[in-house]
Parts: structure tokens; C-alpha cells; sequence
């Protein structure tokens, strides 16, 4: 860039001027109004946070989605990517959590994303930046725990003038639950749950997940290998690393030493074991993630196929579907999907989406759920029940551009003179105006179009003032 080229703002962030910011300051203050309603205090956590803390629990998508630098003094710092952590520390600091806490925010997060792969090359990425508008709900086991938050989030979205909100309700406990009952190594679990919404959106019945566990050595190319081929394998590597059988020329053919490929290999027999149910567990997983009704019963049907029973995790989700009824969520607007994905891997029980209908469409504006482990990867000595959502804004105000938000206007008056000694008037008069409430913008030169500044506020009137103090209201 030439010392002298105009310098521009940096790719996938906006600026937020005039009547766009009126509308996103309106969000902010509707969607505090209903986190005061119902008891929520207001937090505001550091912009930069240590970035270990976003790396402890957060998962793979969002660590490489973060904007992490080396401060001056040499410390890893990251500009936040959500505020949950955050807050959790927060209340941590306090010197732990003896009572239900509840916090509020609507705030700025930084993700880092690239353009799409086939962008044109001078285009701008998507968004960096967003606003979030949350809370987080600290210290409570209870169902009418988790119902409170999805009502509170639901209230929001309607508030801020979302018509057609819906609920899509699923639940991390009851996938890692049902995984657990098979012999899979916490490798293969975590690769089961994390793809249970690829198997709810893919056409292919499940052969995409199945190709990449393959080349993940999660489940042979053949079927799977008998116990008992496994234990001659694992006798064998027994041998090769008594000396009883030799490697031929390992040292020769690669870096490692004869001991460490034994040791890899033993890894391998020995994930391939306890990964004996993967194609079972596979399949449990793509039926259970494309139920499509009656989400409940049919997932209790298909788990008792293969014997899992008495699921505690069952039963806690038609819990939370009633608390949130309860607390004034429409019944009609919630779905069960088990095909939902946790975007951040520290959710450990129930999880919900927001969504918009557009256009035939779910559009997604936020969700939440409960992370109980949280605090405990963040240096807690016990785990501290917790839950929260979080709705992006600048989605919302995106989509419904005409929606009741835009409607919370400030009256806005444009003064300007009427000739060239009404300068002391106009002060008098815009004195008088904001007496009345309004918002005044007084110009003072006559050669100033005062239109195009009332046009360029938007929504504002215009008055012009002559040297004797008489306004002349100018019609729109």
C-alpha cells in the first residue's frame, strides 16, 4: 500500500453510522429490557483474554477461528470469540458460585474466517465481527433452568421482531449417554458426536462419515476385525518388541526406531479393540440423527433396538420441553432434533438453535445450552452447573430490516436559519426543543442544505428559525 492511498476499513468488519447505529443501539436496548425483566445483570468481560481460556474446552472449529497474537510482553492473548468463557472466569474470580448467578451482555465477539474458496480474489471475506446479545444463567441443576433460558432467548427474538421464531431443541448428554454403552475409545466417541448433524444433512445414508472414520483408523476398510485377530496382532507386536522377532531394516526405511513403530502399531491394535461396536455405534448414531417425528418416543424405540435402556438423558429432555412451555415458549415453535450440532465443544447437556422462517427457510440467529463442565476446565475444583445463549444481532437487524426495532425512533429536529442573524435563536430554540425531548441538530449556515441533513439522519424534521425566533416547519 503507497503512503498516500486511502486506507481502508479491514476486511469482514463493518462501521455502524447514523440510522444503522440507531438500529443496533434500539436492539441492544430492547434485548437488555427483556434480560432485566427477568433478573439478568449486566457484565462486560476484557475485549483480549488470555488465549487459553477459549482452548481448554471450546473445540477445534473455534480455536481456528480466533484472532490470537503475541502482546508485547510476550503473553498469547486472542480478541474473545464468545463471551461464555469469559463470564465463567469471571465468576470464578469471584471466589466461586454460592448462589444461582445471572449475567447479561450485548457485546462485540471476533472470529476469524476466510473468503469461500471460490470468491472472486478481491472480494471481502464474511463477517469478523458480530454482536451478541446473551446471558448465562450460573448455578442451576434444576429443568426450569434450562426452560428459563430458551423462553429468555425466544422472548428475545420475538422483541426484536422476529415473527416466525422456532426452537430447535437437542441434547449433547443424551448422544455421549448412548455412546458410552459401547466399547469405543473416547476418540471414536468424540468423532461419532461431533458428525451427528453430517449425518442429518447428508443425501449419501452416512458413506461420507463412514469413508472419513476409515481413513481415520477409527474402523477398518473390511469390517471390522475379530477380537481375536486383534489379540494374535497384539501378541505378535508383543514378540517384535522382545527381540523373539526381528523388524527387517526398520532403521533403514524410517526415522523412527524399531521400538516406536512397535509403539504405534500396539496404539493402533489397541484403539482398534476398544473401537470393536464403531460400525454399531455408527449406525445408532445416522437413525437417531434423522428422526424426523415424535423425536421422543422414536429415539427410545430405536435405542431399546439396541439395548439401551432406561436412558436417564430421555426423560431429561421431555423435562426441559415442558419447562420451556412452561415459561411461555409456544409449544408448537419447539423441535426435537438429535441431529443438532453443539458449535462449541464444552455443551455437555441440553442444546438449542434460534431460528427465523425466511423465505421457506430456517435461518439461524443464535442458540445455547448447558455446559456443566465448563468451569471445571477453566480451574474450578468442582463442576458449577451452568447454561446461557447468545443471539447475533447484526443477523436479526440483516433479516428484518423493517421490524419493530427500526420503529424505536427519538424525535430528531433539524434548526436552520432562516437568514443570516438567526444564530442566537437557533441556540433559544434547540434550548427549548430538548426541554421537549427531542434530539436537535442546529446548522448555522445558510448556504447548508438542510433537507439532505434531516435525509442523511433519517427521520428527522426540519425547522427553519428567523431572527425574531418563529419556527417554520418544513413538510417532508
Amino acid at each position: 500500500m503507497g503512503r498516500n492511498s486511502r486506507i481502508r476499513r479491514a476486511p469482514g468488519f463493518e462501521d455502524w453510522a447514523g440510522h444503522d447505529f440507531e438500529r443496533l443501539d434500539s436492539a441492544i436496548r430492547c434485548a437488555r429490557d427483556v434480560l432485566y425483566s427477568r433478573g439478568y445483570q449486566p457484565i462486560e468481560t476484557p475485549l483480549i483474554e488470555q488465549t487459553e481460556l477459549f482452548l481448554r474446552r471450546s473445540g477445534g472449529l473455534l480455536s481456528s477461528q480466533l484472532f490470537d497474537f503475541l502482546a508485547p510482553d510476550g503473553s498469547d492473548i486472542t480478541l474473545r470469540p464468545e463471551l461464555t468463557a469469559p463470564v465463567i472466569r469471571h465468576a470464578l474470580e469471584q471466589g466461586g458460585v454460592m448462589h444461582p448467578m445471572r449475567y447479561q451482555y450485548a457485546s462485540p465477539i471476533f472470529r476469524y474466517t476466510e473468503r469461500p474458496f471460490d470468491a472472486p480474489p478481491n472480494s471481502v471475506p464474511s463477517r469478523r465481527q458480530y454482536v451478541q446479545a446473551g446471558a448465562e444463567l450460573i448455578g442451576a441443576t434444576q429443568a426450569a433452568a434450562d426452560g428459563e433460558i430458551i423462553a429468555t432467548a425466544y422472548d428475545m427474538a420475538k422483541r426484536l421482531g422476529v415473527e416466525d421464531v422456532a426452537i430447535r431443541l437437542g441434547h449433547v448428554g443424551l448422544i455421549w449417554e448412548m455412546l458410552r454403552c459401547f466399547n469405543l475409545s473416547e476418540r471414536a466417541m468424540l468423532f461419532l458426536a461431533n458428525h451427528a448433524s453430517d449425518f442429518s444433512k447428508s443425501d449419501d445414508d452416512g458413506a461420507t462419515v463412514e469413508a472419513e472414520a476409515i481413513r481415520l483408523g477409527l474402523m477398518p476398510i473390511h469390517g471390522q476385525q475379530s477380537v481375536e485377530t486383534q489379540a494374535s496382532a497384539a501378541h505378535l507386536l508383543t514378540r517384535l518388541a522382545t527381540g523373539s522377532v526381528q523388524l527387517p531394516s526398520a532403521a533403514e526405511q524410517t526415522s523412527r526406531t524399531a521400538e516406536e513403530v512397535v509403539a504405534g502399531l500396539r496404539r493402533k491394535v489397541e484403539s482398534d479393540v476398544a473401537n470393536v461396536d464403531f460400525p454399531k455405534a455408527m449406525e445408532l448414531m445416522r437413525r437417531t440423527a434423522r428422526i424426523t417425528s415424535d423425536a421422543i418416543t422414536s429415539v427410545s424405540r430405536i435405542a431399546e433396538e439396541y439395548g439401551l435402556c432406561d436412558l436417564d438423558n430421555i426423560g431429561a429432555i421431555q423435562s426441559v420441553v415442558d419447562a420451556a412451555d412452561r415459561a411461555g415458549v409456544d409449544a408448537s415453535d419447539i423441535s426435537v432434533d438429535f441431529g443438532l450440532a453443539a458449535s462449541i465443544a464444552y455443551y455437555s447437556g441440553m442444546i438449542f438453535e434460534v431460528s427465523a422462517m425466511v423465505d421457506g427457510e430456517h435461518v439461524a440467529l443464535g442458540g445455547g445450552g448447558r455446559y456443566d463442565g465448563l468451569a471445571t476446565a477453566l480451574g474450578s475444583e468442582e463442576d458449577v452447573p451452568a447454561l446461557g445463549f447468545a443471539l447475533n444481532l447484526d443477523t436479526i437487524l440483516e433479516l428484518h430490516s423493517d421490524s419493530a426495532v427500526s420503529e424505536v425512533r427519538r424525535r430528531v429536529v433539524v434548526l436552520a436559519p432562516a437568514d443570516e442573524d438567526a444564530d442566537e435563536s437557533i441556540v433559544d430554540a434547540a434550548v427549548e426543543l430538548r426541554g421537549q425531548g427531542c434530539d436537535v441538530f442546529t446548522l448555522f449556515d445558510t448556504t447548508v442544505d438542510a433537507g439532505e441533513v434531516a435525509s442523511s439522519i433519517g427521520g428527522a424534521k426540519v425547522a427553519l428559525v428567523d431572527a425574531s425566533g418563529s419556527l417554520t416547519w418544513i413538510a417532508e
